[in-house]
């Protein structure tokens, strides 16, 4: 997919510099950065979704330690 993306200068300059300081392309540099953010955001809604089920399956157990 091809899209127009449109930075602030500053942010344009930080990102050519990492980008040359890396030997890697600008455009290269900015897919490594979304992949990064996606695979976050894989990782925070798996924690989520764990958390939710611990607390679902021990909701008992947990209601005790609140009660002390």
């Amino acid at each position: 997919m091809a899209f127009t993306l449109n930075l602030k200068p500053e942010v344009e300059q930080r990102l050519k510099e990492l980008a040359e300081a890396e030997h890697r392309s600008m455009h290269k540099t900015v897919e490594v950065a979304v992949q990064a953010y996606l695979d976050r955001h894989d990782r925070d809604e798996w924690t989520r979704q764990a958390a939710r089920r611990v607390f679902e399956e021990d909701a008992e157990f947990f209601a005790m330690l609140g009660d002390r």
